[in-house]
């Protein structure tokens, strides 16, 4: 169209020649080629410039009949013009040339036809009312009949396409059918692939299910044969430990324990790594004091510290709540762990515990992070990849010098992970060691307010020197007397304080440790009492240490280290109010009683196959009042049923002839009085516990037998079953 446009333009040039008429078809023509070119640009996107093109081409017919002086042929434009249109498919692009066209006719033969001149409608003398009627229905009906060949030719079109559409819909279908036959003749042949590649995987899932059941089972039956004569070792010691006994023996009685106790331990970590690799372990979410969860922690390590030499300290942050909710036993563990590893390879100095927190969310969650340090011998940072790896150490050589299982960090980090938190190590070869991690926890309900705490704001000013070499420690204690409102002073060697005592006259209270260079706890005690016998002293010391009478004698209280808070608030609110306090001596308030066999009645029977054990539960029980009977085994444990009412069995797991498991089951069908049946069982996996409850035991106690469980399982049951109402 923009030719065929350029081109009516130059017709109307060359017209020109005829009438001279050059600015008629220069204004008019370039008016109308404007009119239709700038509406194309200015509008791109519409079509606007349609319509402008019809009336343009009715426009330039008008132009030629004038340029020719009226030469009424020329009015055939008109309808080549109404034939052009039909290209754009559009049959109402007919309407603005029939306007332009009707209106020329009508407005031109109407001034021609009254006189006007110079108008060159037409040729003719006349031009009257029935000619110009008969000329617009011709132009009417041609241009008429060119819109139905636009709406016809679009119709058609638009019936082309849709038919090709189907056309290609149809071939799309074709090719489908024939790519799915294809596929399906592939489908088939990796069905059968699959088939057999899913027999060997239930083949090998067979199998490394049989495995791990046989892992199951021999984890199991280790935990069984080590538990079993830990048991008597266990048990014996307790009992022994329940005697008369001088301090000597009471000390070896106490290292056999503690020994078997370690001994669990290693047992337990190989279990729960079990339980975490297969994913059985869940965590535990309680309302729990950490101060108290921490030094319980530090009690354990405190006696071998002390043998060691090591400072043991801990600090808490002030914004930390005193109760967090979570898992105390699994936090106890990787604080055991992480202790465990820094006393091991720490040689002097000292290991300390820091918590604070690290964010705090909107929902009232916090992150908080525990830092593990020691002064020991460090790692090197090319081996602290290793750390975390199951059954590794950093070098061969750390597992002949310190021994372990290389399992402990393992369990750390996997235990970690369980509270949504990380574990991490800083350390350098030769200075020491800082393990960290977190865990994602809340603040308690629970608030445990020490009563020490309370009092000791009444001695608000009071001034204590503090004497350590160990800066940790200083620092510890200086932010808990400040908090407490007491002036701490704090010097780091005998002469020090003894400058400082001399500075200054109203100082109220001397806390000392007693391991420090040239001159010791003691040694400066002596030289303070000389000139001031009044002010009292507290010495700072290792459990372990031996005192002689008269060095006991210069102190109002020891405390052993690491320092318990309470503990702290209590002796020092004591010292301060001029209070001597002598050292409690130690007494062993006997657990074993027969008056508890006289509380709680049972006629008991013993089924164990393994003569120590029957040595210590028989013991134990005798020594709370009961006079058991023994069988080795289920079957004749099933037969004494029916000789005497008994009305609790302690039924072992695993013995000859009949075990534990169907025992219990034989004597639930049996028509008898029923007894409480609680199972013995060396079996530490949740699954065996599971077993014994559904033979029909009612409860089960792990060996080694521990008093205060065996105990607490008795009370229950007389309280449950046989407790008159």
């Amino acid at each position: 169209m923009n030719y065929f446009l350029a081109f009516y333009f130059l017709v109307g040039l060359g017209l020109s020649f005829f009438y001279d008429t050059w600015l008629i078809s220069i204004g008019v023509g370039g008016i109308c080629i404007l009119a239709y070119y700038s509406t194309k640009l200015l509008l791109p996107d519409s079509s606007l410039y349609q319509y402008v093109l019809g009336a343009v081409l009715g426009i330039f017919m008008a132009q030629f009949i004038y340029q020719m002086h009226g030469m009424f042929e020329m009015h055939f434009f008109a309808f080549i013009s109404s034939a052009v249109l039909i290209t754009y498919q559009k049959w109402w692009l007919q309407l603005p040339l029939l306007v332009v066209v009707i209106i020329h006719h009508a407005t031109f033969s109407y001034l021609q036809d009254i006189g006007i001149s110079g108008i060159y409608f037409t040729q003719l003398n006349y031009f009257d009312l029935q000619t110009f009627i008969i000329h617009a229905l011709l132009t009417g009906v041609i241009m008429f009949i060119c819109g139905l060949w636009a709406y016809q030719l679009r119709k058609y079109n638009e019936l082309q396409v849709v038919q090709t559409m189907k056309m290609v819909e149809l071939q799309q279908e074709a090719m489908l059918s024939l790519e799915r036959k294809q596929n399906q003749e592939l489908l088939e042949q990796a069905n059968e692939e699959l088939q057999a590649s899913n027999e060997e995987l239930r083949e090998a899932r067979q199998a490394a299910d049989q495995a791990n059941q046989e892992k199951s089972i021999f984890l199991a039956t280790m935990s069984h044969e080590i538990r079993t004569p830990m048991n008597g070792v266990i048990g014996m010691s307790s009992l022994l430990n329940e005697t008369s006994l001088n301090d000597e023996q009471r000390m070896f009685t106490d290292t056999i324990i503690n020994c078997g106790e370690t001994l669990i331990h290693v047992i337990n970590n190989i279990l729960d790594f079990s339980k975490i690799e297969s994913g059985n372990l869940e965590l535990e979410r309680d309302d729990f004091n950490l101060r108290q969860c921490i030094e319980d922690v530090l009690d354990m390590f405190a006696i071998k510290a002390g043998q060691l030499k090591l400072d043991m300290v801990y600090e808490i942050a002030e914004d930390v709540p005193s109760n967090i909710i979570g898992d105390p036993l699994r936090l106890k563990q990787i604080l055991i762990n992480l202790l465990s590893n820094a006393m091991k390879f720490t040689e002097k100095g000292e290991i300390g515990i820091k918590v604070n927190i690290c964010e705090i969310g909107i929902d009232g969650n916090m992150i908080l992070k525990f830092d593990v340090w020691d002064t020991g011998i460090g790692i090197p940072q090319d081996k602290l990849f290793r750390l975390f790896k199951a059954f590794s150490q950093v070098d061969s050589s750390t597992t002949r010098k310190y021994g372990g299982t290389g399992l402990g960090l393992a369990i750390c980090e996997k235990l970690v992970r369980l509270m949504d938190g990380e574990i991490g190590v800083d350390s350098t070869a030769g200075e020491g060691s800082s393990f960290y991690f977190t865990i994602n926890t809340s603040a308690g309900i629970s608030k445990n307010i020490s009563p020490g705490n309370i009092e000791i704001g009444d001695l608000k000013d009071k001034k204590i020197l503090v004497i350590d070499d160990n800066q940790t420690n200083l620092a510890v204690l200086k932010r808990q007397f400040e908090n407490w409102n007491l002036k701490p002073i704090l010097t780091q060697s005998g002469a020090e304080a003894l400058v400082a005592l001399q500075n200054d006259k109203n100082i109220d209270l001397v806390i000392t440790d007693m391991e420090m260079p040239v001159m010791d706890g003691t040694m400066v005690a002596k030289l303070i009492k000389e000139s001031y016998p009044q002010l009292p002293i507290i010495l700072l010391s290792s459990i372990g240490e031996e005192f002689k009478n008269d060095e006991r004698k210069l102190f109002v209280s020891i405390m052993n280290k690491p320092i318990k808070q309470q503990v702290l608030s209590k002796q020092v609110f004591t010292a301060l109010r001029n209070r001597s306090s002598m050292q409690e001596e130690l007494t062993v308030k006997s657990k074993l009683s027969t008056a508890f066999g006289d509380k709680y009645p049972f006629e008991i029977l013993i089924a164990e196959d393994n003569e120590v054990n029957q040595h210590v539960i028989k013991h134990i029980l005798v020594k709370m009042g009961y006079q058991p009977a023994i069988v080795k085994n289920g079957q004749d444990a099933v037969d004494a049923m029916y000789n005497s009412q008994y009305n609790l069995v302690l039924m072992d797991m695993q013995m000859p002839v009949m075990d534990g498991l169907e025992a219990a089951r034989a004597i639930r069908s049996k028509n008898i009085t029923q007894p409480v049946i609680i199972a013995l069982t060396a079996n530490a996996m949740d699954t065996d516990q599971q077993l014994c409850l559904q033979a029909g035991m009612d409860d089960y106690i792990c060996k080694p037998v521990k008093l205060d469980e065996l105990m607490n399982k008795l009370s229950k049951w007389y309280t449950l079953k046989l407790m008159p109402q």
